[in-house]
């Protein structure tokens, strides 16, 4: 039988030392950043009931969730998805709207094996509840602008689509459920071979309008070229609609100076199944990375209550964290300036010393070995160059130079202290 205790699940793994700090960093600037922005922050239990997931036209496939009981036998889930257990929130409390919302946690999803994902992602995201108008989508992807760059992402894309666009179109070919599903498969991942057969197998007329516009769609990503292409095409009110929100969201959006971060790509279909309208999804430009999804989902919060539209996307920490790591942007090296020895008997005094000296913004911590040697190997695995004796009557402070050299004796260089 195997042991599992010195393991971790599959899609796991541990984040530890700097690591674990470059983390939290990175959701402080997030998190900053959506507050200074008036988005109020909003937490959810990680643990939801399955039923909260399980409505029509299931968002998530059920072999992704992690699912388990309770003591009544009731089918629990770890959260896979941050959006929906607050429009739980939404639906089922009554809240004055519009509202910004913001968040951070962990969600479970059970990915297939070898695939590279991780099974436990962090996210941050923003919800903005309420507004129907294209001013939600606009502070959506302005918002996560300025919070990426916040977190020390400069070279990145956001691409926007439009589900709107592409359900009109299946509508209007009245395809089965089946058949869109696979259709759908075909114009998320780009395969032009595969599309293009579909379309023959279903003996659909090529020469149809909006048969050329599904066939293109893989095609139309880059700027406001592909609008142009696409609205060509487009033969119903519902794509003419569709294509002008997005063609406006961009607009306004490069008319703010942050044309170089947006891109429009019309063949990008979400997994999930609540978005209605615009969709987002963002990348690290030379990585490939996906760090940014969401979009529009007018019709989610109406299965926990009163129906409102509402439109969010949620930041992969995980992946801005692996990004700064690989481009070596922020240092890792754990610095510490001085290390202070001391005796028990004058352990108030050395932290005393050490709350002087961090005052100054000297990195200084305490030793917690019992003889100075020792405390002055600790030092060079540490690659720290001063170590302070305060363990008798008399503080001295010892430089490594080659070797460790007594500098001064009685006041440190850094700060003058009496000692008892």
């Amino acid at each position: 039988m195997k042991k599992w205790k010195r393991a971790n699940p599959n899609g796991t793994r541990d984040f530890l030392f700097q690591e674990c700090t470059l983390m939290e960093e990175v959701e402080q600037k997030l998190r900053r950043t959506f507050i200074d922005r008036g988005y109020e922050e909003i937490r959810t239990p990680m643990i939801e009931f399955y039923d909260v997931f399980a409505f029509q036209n299931r968002p998530m496939d059920e072999e992704k969730m992690y699912k388990f009981f309770d003591s009544e036998g009731r089918i629990l889930v770890l959260r896979p998805d941050m959006t929906i257990p607050l429009a739980r929130v939404i639906g089922t409390k009554k809240m004055k709207t519009p509202l910004k919302l913001t968040y951070s946690g962990n969600v479970f999803r059970a990915n297939e094996s070898l695939t590279g994902k991780y099974n436990e992602i962090t996210q941050t995201g923003i919800e903005i509840i309420g507004i129907d108008n294209i001013r939600a989508e606009i502070e959506c992807i302005v918002s996560t602008i300025a919070a990426l760059q916040s977190a020390g992402i400069q070279s990145f894309k956001i691409e926007i689509g439009q589900v709107e666009l592409y359900k009109s179109i299946v509508k209007k070919l009245s395809l089965r459920e089946e058949d869109e599903y696979a259709l759908r498969e075909y114009i998320e991942s780009k395969n032009f071979a595969a599309l293009s057969r579909f379309l023959q197998e279903k003996q659909l007329d090529m020469q149809d309008e909006t048969v050329r516009l599904l066939q293109k769609l893989p095609r139309l990503f880059g700027g406001l070229e592909v609008v142009e292409e696409a609205e060509k095409l487009a033969v119903s009110k519902e794509m003419k609609r569709a294509i002008a929100r997005i063609k406006n969201i961009y607009e306004n959006i490069d008319r703010l100076g942050y044309g170089q971060y947006i891109s429009i790509d019309l063949g990008m279909i979400q997994h999930l199944n609540y978005y209605t309208g615009v969709i987002f999804r963002g990348y690290i430009c030379d990585v490939g990375e996906e760090i940014v999804s969401g979009g529009r989902y007018d019709e989610l919060i109406g299965n926990f209550g009163e129906s409102l539209p509402a439109v969010g996307l949620a930041i992969q920490v995980n992946q801005i964290v692996r990004t700064l790591q690989e481009r070596k942007e922020i240092s890792y090296q754990k610095q510490i300036d001085a290390l202070i020895y001391y005796s028990l008997d004058m352990i108030s005094e050395a932290e005393k010393l050490r709350i002087l000296l961090g005052k100054d913004g000297i990195k200084v911590e305490l030793s917690m070995l019992e003889n100075l040697q020792d405390t002055f190997q600790f030092a060079r695995t540490q690659d720290v160059k001063t170590v302070i004796d305060v363990s008798g009557d008399t503080l001295v402070e010892y430089v490594w130079k080659d070797k460790w050299i007594m500098q001064k004796k009685g006041e440190s260089s850094c700060v003058t202290f009496k000692l008892r």
